[in-house]
Parts: structure tokens; C-alpha cells; sequence
């Protein structure tokens, strides 16, 4: 049984996947599995990851390649990926990204140090000819403070990249992702398991690279296409909540609906307002994840809406 188990979807990223690739096998960690899932790609990614394996013989017996013959995005790729994984411990990878060379050898020493369901990181945002670091602050690990709406929903905290999980987690409690849901299928993924995982352990170095350069990844599809992904994400887990624990976790789902429904507002705000309604009634829970002004105009549409187009039309006619 290998360590680690790292599960990476291949779609589209022939740019992006040699450095990826080369940032995994040359990690110092030995005893690892690399599970590549190449969902149809209709470039030359599989070549070029083939190719720079080349370069890698020793780590050749340690490689699965699985082969899609239909696209099922980046779920259907992950799960599975997990489906073949036999490692102590699982981790995603996307194959834009890229990551320290001892990012899962000391991860994989904090997990039995501490003898911790999971493992976090913090991250580096990267963008063109800039970079931001997101560090994982482990005020908000507990699950239990989900109950208060202690949690934000973000990058560092959500991502499926960042975080190493015990295979026992996912085998005992089935967590699987959503069928269908490619954008947020991180977090569809990732609030079931902080639900499940006793404790966390935190490294605060930053061992991830996030890509924000790569248009062809599900963060640059079509707006409303992701939106309402997301939409169907918070749906799965209001209904997993409420299997679990009833109503205890009410607030936190309602952080969750909105911000799943958040870009809608910019979109169309006759649409945010029809979409998980009674989620209005929390939106104060929203103070962990906006400005004081941005959650006021919030309160103003939810509630005053027709009286704040009013507002906004007289307003464009003594400016014309």
C-alpha cells in the first residue's frame, strides 16, 4: 500500500502539464501513487505527460494512466481516480497546477505525527506576473464551528488540492463527488469530509501553486453555466446537512446557498433574489465572506428590491 495517492484529471492542459507532472515525480516523498484520468482531451496533453514521464523511469511502476472514451468532467475524472486509489492517505492535483517538491512528504509526517484525519496547507495564488498567498488559519477547522457559521468558503479552505485526506474517510463513509457537478465539486467534496474528519492538522508553508492563467479551466467557463453548478452543489449538501444532522447546520447551509448563488447578483439580480429565497433570512451569516457595504446591498435587494430600482432609475434620470 503506497503512502500518498495523488489523483490528477487531465483535460485540455498540454500548456500546463509537463511542468505539473515534472513537480510530482520529482517529489521526495518515494512511496507514492499517481493516478492520471485523461477525460478526453483534445490536445496533446497525454503525449506530453507521457513523454516527460520518460524522463522519470523510477517512477514509471508507480503511474496509472486511466483512459476516458466520454468527457465526464472533472468529477466524473476524480471520482474515478479515487476509485483506483490505494494509498494511506488521498490528494488531488489539478494538471495546471504545480507543487513543492516536499509538499507530501511532510504532509504525509504531519498526518502520522499527529495521527490527523487530514492534513492542510496554505496556497499561492498564481496570475500573470503576480502572486497571492492564501494561508489556512486553523481557527475555522473544527466542523463544529460550521454550526456558527465560522467558515469560510474559499480557495485555502475548500480546495481538494490542499488537503490530504485518510483513505479510511472515504471508504468508511462513502464521500464521493456530486454527479455533474464540475465547478464546486471541491467543495461539494470537501464539507462532507471536514463534517467526517475528527481533527485537522495545519502546515502553514505554502506547498500548492494555484494557476488562475489557464482559460480553458472550469473557473473560465460560461458565468451562468458555473452558477448554476453551484446552485446544484449547495441543493447536495443542504440535503446531506439535514441527513446527517437535521437542522443544526442551518445557518452554515445557508452560507453556503449564498454564496453558491453569489455572482447571480451581478448577473441578474431578479434571478438572486428567486434563488434559495429563504436563505435571506440568514444573510447576515455573509459577514465571513464580504464587505459591510456589499452585504447591505444585499439586505436592500432581498428585502427592498422594487423600492431600490426605483431608487436606481430616478437616480440615472437626474444624472442623464
Amino acid at each position: 500500500m503506497p503512502k500518498v495517492s495523488v489523483i490528477v484529471p487531465v483535460y485540455n492542459v498540454e500548456k500546463y502539464i509537463e511542468r505539473c507532472a515534472r513537480s510530482l515525480f520529482e517529489q521526495t516523498l518515494d512511496d507514492i501513487e499517481y493516478i492520471f484520468v485523461n477525460d478526453c482531451s483534445r490536445d496533446n496533453s497525454l503525449r506530453v505527460l507521457v513523454d516527460t514521464l520518460k524522463q522519470y523511469p523510477q517512477r514509471e511502476a508507480q503511474i496509472a494512466i486511466i483512459e476516458h472514451t466520454i468527457n465526464t468532467g472533472q468529477s466524473g475524472a476524480r471520482r474515478d481516480g479515487m476509485a483506483m486509489a490505494k494509498g494511506e492517505y488521498i490528494i488531488h492535483c489539478d494538471a495546471d497546477d504545480w507543487v513543492e517538491k516536499e509538499m507530501y512528504e511532510e504532509m504525509y509526517l504531519k498526518a502520522i505525527e499527529t495521527g490527523a484525519d487530514s492534513v492542510s496547507c496554505d496556497m499561492v495564488m498564481e496570475f500573470e506576473g503576480s502572486s497571492m498567498y492564501l494561508r489556512y488559519n486553523n481557527t475555522y477547522s473544527d466542523h463544529k464551528l460550521m454550526i456558527g457559521c465560522i467558515a469560510p468558503i474559499s480557495v485555502e479552505y475548500c480546495s481538494m488540492c490542499n488537503r490530504l485526506i485518510s483513505k479510511r474517510i472515504f471508504d468508511q463513509f462513502s464521500v464521493l463527488p456530486f454527479d455533474g457537478v464540475n465547478m464546486w465539486d471541491d467543495v461539494g467534496l470537501s464539507l462532507r469530509l471536514r463534517y467526517f474528519c475528527r481533527d485537522n492538522a495545519v502546515i502553514n508553508k505554502a506547498f500548492y501553486h494555484y494557476n488562475r492563467q489557464n482559460e480553458g479551466s472550469t473557473t473560465h467557463r460560461p458565468l451562468l453555466g458555473r452558477i448554476m453548478e453551484q446552485i446544484e452543489c449547495a441543493n447536495q449538501l443542504e440535503k446531506f446537512y439535514l441527513k446527517e444532522s437535521g437542522k443544526l447546520y442551518r445557518r452554515f447551509v445557508s452560507l453556503v446557498k449564498l454564496v453558491a448563488k453569489d455572482d447571480l447578483f451581478y448577473y441578474n439580480i431578479d434571478e438572486w433574489k428567486k434563488v434559495f429565497p429563504e436563505s435571506h433570512k440568514h444573510l447576515y451569516v455573509m459577514k465571513c465572506q464580504v464587505s459591510v457595504k456589499r452585504l447591505v446591498k444585499y439586505y436592500i435587494y432581498a428585502y427592498f428590491g422594487t423600492l431600490a430600482k426605483c431608487i436606481a432609475k430616478m437616480k440615472n434620470r437626474f444624472t442623464v
